[in-house]
C-alpha cells in the first residue's frame, strides 16, 4: 500500500502546513489608540508543484500590553509602539479570538470553527533583528 501511505503523509503535512502557531511578520500599519496592527507573516508557503506565496495580509490584529511595577509603586501600563516595517513575533490563538475579544473577560464558546489561523493572530513583541 505505497499510495496509501504516501497519500496519508502527504495529507497531514498540508494540515500540518496550515496549522499556524507562531512566525515572525513584518508590521504594516499600527493604530496605538486602538491598540491594533496590520501585518505581513514572513513565512511563505508552498504546495506541491507550485511555486512558493506570501501568506496574505493579516488586519485588525490586538498587540500585547505589558503592566509593570517599578519599585514599591503603583503598577504601569505600558503601550508597545510599533512602525511600519518593525518585525514582530506573532502567535495564533488554538481557536477563535472574537468571542474573546467582545466578550469583557469572561469565558465564551467561540463562535467559530476556526483553529490557529491566521485571522487569530496577536502582536507579541518587536524582534530585534
Amino acid at each position: 500500500m505505497p499510495d496509501a501511505d504516501e497519500f496519508l503523509k502527504t495529507f497531514i503535512r498540508q494540515h500540518l502546513l496550515a496549522l499556524h502557531t507562531a512566525m515572525p511578520a513584518r508590521i504594516i500599519s499600527f493604530d496605538e489608540a486602538k491598540k491594533r496592527a496590520t501585518i505581513q507573516p514572513l513565512h511563505m508557503t508552498k504546495e506541491v508543484g507550485k511555486a512558493p506565496q506570501e501568506l496574505p495580509v493579516v488586519q485588525n490584529v490586538p498587540v500585547l500590553v505589558q503592566r509593570f511595577r517599578v519599585g514599591s509603586g503603583d503598577p504601569q501600563e505600558h503601550v508597545p509602539v510599533y512602525e511600519p516595517g518593525d518585525i514582530v513575533f506573532v502567535a495564533f490563538s488554538e481557536r477563535a479570538l472574537d468571542a474573546v475579544l467582545a466578550g469583557g473577560g469572561r469565558p465564551v464558546l467561540p463562535d467559530s470553527g476556526r483553529h490557529h489561523s491566521l485571522n487569530d493572530a496577536v502582536v507579541l513583541g518587536r524582534l530585534v533583528l
